[in-house]
């Protein structure tokens, strides 16, 4: 449902058991939440003309003027970056550090031994650990990264325990490769003697892209009330900024302009706690105020109050609440990096009521109500007009939230209130939507396909807006609108939340006209690589003859095919399709679903006994070839 409009006298408004930190990002600052300071100043909006980034003009964006900045701003500038050249093919896609939880080693913290959802370990993420620039060991396509893989981990029914190791596996306690017989001679070595020592290797990085190099500063902006933190892209031209105090909600994307802060060039909505780029959260069985306490909405759905954003049920959003307060968001700055790790407010403080009441916003208790799950958000730019959105979403309570399209994350654009009206929605074909089905409040949507996994909004001569892609590449997309309100879409994203578990996904947005973001759209397609991990063998496992070696592996366009490298060395194929439907709860929607592990059995009867590294590389229908896991194993006689 859409939160175009909130309650009559506010403005409108359209696993694992993880730390609080999730990228080893809580040393940063944390936000009260609180009434909204109020609306800035209306800007008169100036649409770029001729946007320039490193690889030679792009059409759609242009140089815009600073309508001027907010007299009470306070800055502070992070280290700033040399623009250098951020264009071209910045593209070959970085080392994805990987999790445990499949793709992105970032800084979850889950501990890269603990078992899976369902027994499959899903890969630790350290947030933090994301390590993008890594190159690929392991022979790989040169356009592609090095993707890193976390720790392995089988499958355990039952709540990821992020210190865990997969319970069906028995670790025989790593050996130190500094102890083997150094009478033995190494695998390929000419003249018998020491074992070469082999380091423990770095992990993968999770993400399947590198960032932009060099990386673009981070400055915060104080501005009528509001702690605003930007992310500028290696060349200077764009940034990207998030509120604070609205739960670190996206509340700008657009060009620098040569000033600090908001300006007119920003695509995204930034009016109210319910409209940004963000996420919300549903449960079918608790969707509406009446029949969310009893869980009751699908079996009983007569005691549910009307259909209205004012009597939604369980609802936890990013940005806040309807009574205007913000959800309560730590954020952390590093170069080329914002992230955040926030806990959501319930949209309505009344949901757990059995009556439709309405008083919740005058309630000093109920107006902060903290729901139950925790939101990290990792942004950073890949390319000029390309910002990477890693989010992940985590159940603190014992209760199971059943499936449903979600929220993650919906964009809200701009629609002529400090920004352009961005009221045109286009499919991937350029064709536009008409969104015209009468819906609750006084607002309309409209179901829609778009065949190429990315959608636009532009103002009326498209050459100016925002894009979204999903990186599993989903393309069943829902619009809704409200002339003068709203412009929003998102992709009809459905899973549900296990108790105690984990969701994950990466979202890309993009700047530019709309034939700046097909054509964005279309280099990620062609560029992001598989990621995953490898369950077994785990690290420093003494192997010797026949042995085991499997795991699990995503794309966006799906993998065709998976090999085992020993020491550089490919030694095996593995076959690819084996069920893993605990790691598809984790990344859902992904192509090939539930069918995406990998297995096999390495012949290491001929490798000396020393310690080796053993890596895995997956390919995709594109061609792009990535190594997402490594591990040090010991051969022993």
């Amino acid at each position: 449902m859409d939160r175009g409009a909130r309650r009559p006298t506010l403005k409108g408004r359209a696993w694992l058991v993880l730390p609080a930190c999730l990228w080893g990002a809580c040393a940063g600052n944390s936000s009260d939440p609180g009434q909204d300071p109020g609306t800035e100043t209306d800007l008169s909006v100036r649409i770029p003309e001729d946007l320039t980034p490193g690889d030679g003009p792009e059409p759609g964006v242009g140089d815009a003027r600073d309508p001027g900045a907010a007299p009470d701003q306070g800055i502070d500038d992070g280290p700033r970056a040399d623009p250098g050249d951020a264009g071209g093919d910045l593209a070959v896609p970085a080392d994805p550090g990987e999790p445990d939880l499949g793709s992105w080693d970032p800084g979850l913290g889950l501990d890269p031994g603990s078992p899976d959802l369902d027994g499959p370990d899903l890969g630790p993420w350290d947030p933090g650990l994301f390590d993008p620039g890594r190159p690929d060991p392991g022979g790989s396509d040169p356009g592609l990264t090095d993707p890193g893989e976390n720790d392995p981990g089988p499958t355990d029914p039952g709540p990821l325990d992020p210190g865990a190791i997969d319970p069906g596996i028995t670790d025989p306690g790593p050996l130190d490769p500094g102890i083997l017989d150094p009478g033995t001679p190494d695998l390929g070595a000419s003249d018998a003697g020491a074992c070469p020592q082999v380091p423990e290797p770095d992990p993968v990085a999770a993400e399947p892209l590198a960032p932009m190099d060099p990386a673009g500063r981070v400055e915060t902006v104080r501005s009528s009330g509001f702690t605003d933190e930007f992310l500028y892209d290696g060349t200077g031209l764009l940034k990207i900024g998030t509120r604070r105090e609205w739960g670190a909600s996206i509340v700008f994307f657009g060009m620098t302009s040569g000033g600090p802060g908001m300006n007119a060039t920003n695509v995204i909505d930034a009016n109210d706690t319910g409209r940004e780029v963000q996420i919300a959260l549903y449960d079918p069985d608790r969707q509406m105020q009446g029949c969310a306490a009893a869980a009751a909405c699908r079996t009983a759905p007569e005691t549910a109050c009307p259909t209205s954003i004012t009597y939604l049920g369980w609802n936890p959003v990013q940005g806040g609440n309807e009574c205007n307060r913000g959800s309560p968001a730590t954020t952390t700055q590093a170069p080329g990096v914002l992230e955040a790790v926030v806990q959501p407010l319930f949209w309505n403080p009344d949901w757990q009521s059995a009556t439709c009441v309405n008083t919740g916003c005058q309630d000093p208790t109920l107006r902060t109500l903290v729901s139950d799950v925790r939101y990290t958000q990792r942004l950073r730019f890949v390319r000029t007009h390309i910002v990477e959105m890693q989010m992940a979403v985590e159940n603190l309570s014992d209760v199971e939230h059943a499936p449903t399209v979600q929220e993650f994350p919906t964009l809200y654009a701009s629609w002529g209130q400090g920004g352009p009206d961005l009221d045109v929605i286009l499919d991937s074909t350029g064709t536009q939507v008409a969104v015209d089905i009468p819906a609750n409040d006084g607002f309309f949507y409209r179901d829609f396909d778009s065949p190429g996994g990315f959608v636009s909004l532009q103002g009326p001569t498209q050459e100016y807006g925002v894009g979204l892609y999903y990186e599993n590449r989903l393309t069943q997309f829902q619009a809704w609108q409200k002339q003068g309100v709203f412009n929003n879409v998102r992709a009809r994203f459905r899973f549900g939340l296990p108790a105690r578990g984990v969701v994950m996904a990466r979202a890309y947005l993009i700047l530019g006209s709309f034939s700046t973001v097909a054509s964005e759209a279309a280099w990620l397609d062609r560029h992001l690589a598989p990621f995953g991990v490898i369950d077994e063998p785990i690290a420093d496992a003494p192997v010797r003859g026949a042995t085991l070696v499997r795991g699990w592996a995503l794309d966006n366009r799906g993998v065709v095919g998976v090999e085992a490298l020993i020491d550089g060395t490919v030694r095996g194929t593995l076959t690819y399709g084996t069920s893993r439907p605990d790691v598809c709860r984790v990344w859902p929607g992904y192509p090939q679903c539930d069918a995406v592990g990998w297995q096999g059995t390495l012949d290491l009867s001929g490798v000396t006994p020393c310690a080796h590294l053993l890596e895995v590389r997956a390919r995709d229908a594109d061609g792009n070839a990535r190594v997402i896991g490594r591990r040090r194993i010991q051969v022993v006689p």
